[in-house]
């Protein structure tokens, strides 16, 4: 029996499903998730960690140069990963997470001789990245592997969970780092991807450096329990707090997708004080009208790169069937209805698990 394995090797977050046929099985984690953090972790007994246990060690104190993330952005560069003192290349980085996304599978379909390996790319990626993307496999001994564009890959989700076979799409992926748009159109079954721009900087980790500067590192100046200059965070002293801060800053953020409000709690850890030496503690609760507001000019940002994609393509507004949404940050409602409102496309929900549909 054949295997067909699909892998979106993401900047933040990958997933690997299996095609049967008729079916796609989204495999999870040891921690039931269905996506691996893009995260590496190496502890002072040098235990390489990957995925949510990675991820979770941001949040610890003296952990800071122990961490790898956001390789990605590096593949088919000479940029190397600094980690627990090793240098890392991207490549190597990346092969980590793909050994830890085929342990999500079972053994018969890991081990496999007859499989089929397909990575999805972004469409931005050159040549280059779609080599390093190839060589990373072949580090994580997953055997031969074929690269997809994930705007392909995206159309081809929404094709396997509707009616749809026929089309115009956008494809509004916003990740963890980054903001990619595609132009795509789909006939009989087959995906043309048509134009495509981005902004580099331009997702997830701008919305956790925006609750940080505008909620709390004012909360921080303001409250009195605390001595704390008003230039801290270009203190070295301070840079654990920031990277602390971020961390928190996130998981409300995702908390925000699913509830009107959320706390930022809890104390950042004993190395983390005041001018005083006061052990520094966080007890802010933020809403979702607070982030809409501070979001809404990296909204228009992306709404504007859109509009200029969709100008690229040649394809009317009104010729579009709808806005597909990949990435983390599209579930949150608002982001969609906004970006759904401002291009004039009419916003179908969520076809596809934005985070696993690539």
């Amino acid at each position: 029996m054949a295997y067909y394995i699909g892998i979106d090797l993401g900047t933040t977050n990958s997933a690997i499903v299996t095609f049967d046929g008729e079916k796609t099985r989204v495999w999870k984690t040891k921690e039931q998730t269905d996506v691996t953090p893009s995260c590496i972790f190496v502890d002072k007994k040098g235990r390489r960690f990957i995925g949510n246990k990675a991820y979770k060690a941001q949040a610890k104190e003296g952990n800071e140069n122990r961490i790898a993330k956001q390789f990605k952005r590096f593949m088919g560069t000479s940029t190397k990963i600094e980690l627990a003192g090793e240098l890392l290349t991207p490549e190597e980085c990346s092969a980590e997470i793909l050994r830890e996304l085929f342990r999500c599978l079972p053994e018969d379909i890991a081990k496999a001789e007859d499989r089929y390996t397909v990575i999805t790319v972004p469409a931005a990626f050159d040549q280059m990245q779609n080599e390093a993307t190839k060589k990373a496999a072949e580090m994580a001994n997953i055997g031969h592997v074929a690269v997809m564009q994930e705007p392909v890959a995206a159309i081809m989700s929404v094709m396997h969970n509707t009616d749809i076979r026929n089309g115009s799409f956008v494809i509004f992926d916003m990740g963890g780092g980054t903001l990619d748009v595609a132009i795509a159109s789909c006939v009989n079954g087959k995906v043309d991807v048509i134009a495509h721009g981005g902004i580099a900087m331009c997702g997830g980790i701008d919305i956790d450096r925006k609750i940080v500067d505008n909620i709390i590192k004012p909360w921080l100046l303001n409250n009195e329990d605390y001595e704390i200059p008003d230039d801290f965070m270009r203190k070295e002293k301070y840079q654990k707090l920031f990277r602390r801060a971020r961390f928190l800053a996130e998981e409300a953020k995702i908390e925000l997708s699913s509830e009107e409000s959320a706390d930022i709690y809890g104390t950042l850890g004993r190395d983390i004080t005041d001018e005083n030496g006061e052990e520094i503690e966080l007890d802010i609760t933020i809403t979702r009208e607070e982030v809409e507001r501070l979001i809404a000019d990296l909204i228009q940002e992306a709404v504007e790169c859109a509009r200029d994609t969709i100008k690229k393509s040649g394809i009317p507004i009104n010729d579009f069937d709808r806005i597909v949404f990949i990435g983390g940050p599209c579930n949150y409602k608002p982001l969609r209805d906004r970006v759904s409102q401002e291009l004039g496309i009419k916003n179908y929900g969520l076809d596809v698990n934005p985070m696993t549909a690539v």
